[in-house]
């Protein structure tokens, strides 16, 4: 292998890939654990989803491995992966941050959600759609990144005309 290599022309062709930026919640309820009375949310912005399956319907999402969003998926064992649309660059950088739960007026990071069609899993309002998706597989990689592959149960399209929003027109950057 090179040890030459010119890691500012990666870095510009790893920003150059395609991505979607979304948003994955989940919920770990309190019942199923052992040191907490409430149910357990957790929620992040991520910039890999891929479409895995198309019978059964699955998703495979890449989180990041030492996220409180990684260890609540693999011990929730579902998530929600919501797609935004072009006019929802803040709400992507709100939740690219440690998430706050108001559980008195259901909002996440300030976004209202509402429970899903299929699960109890926090579904935020207003994204273009939502995919509700049970835990199939994990995949460790060697890298800072978990694969996580979902089989999807329920979803909901909310805006149908919508486009979704890519990373590149919000000037954030995830490759490299």
């Amino acid at each position: 292998m090179d040890t030459n290599v010119n890691t500012k022309d990666r870095t510009a062709v790893l920003e150059k890939m395609t991505n979607g930026l979304y948003i994955v919640t989940t919920r770990k309820k309190a019942i199923e654990m052992d040191t907490r009375n409430e149910d357990y949310l957790a929620a992040g912005t991520i910039a890999w989803v891929t479409q895995s399956s198309f019978e059964p319907p699955m998703v495979t999402i890449a989180v990041q491995k030492d996220s409180d969003l990684a260890e609540t998926i693999a011990r929730s064992y579902q998530f929600s992966l919501h797609i935004l649309g072009l006019d929802q660059q803040d709400m992507a950088k709100g939740f690219a941050k440690e998430s706050t739960i108001d559980r008195v007026h259901q909002k996440i990071n300030g976004y209202d959600f509402h429970e899903g069609l299929a699960s109890n899993l926090p579904v935020l309002n207003g994204t273009i759609g939502y995919l509700e998706c049970a835990l199939k597989e994990i995949s460790k990689t060697e890298g800072d990144h978990i694969l996580f592959t979902g089989e999807v149960m329920s979803g909901e399209i909310h805006q149908e005309k919508a486009q979704p929003l890519h990373e590149w027109r919000t000037g954030l950057h995830y490759g490299g």
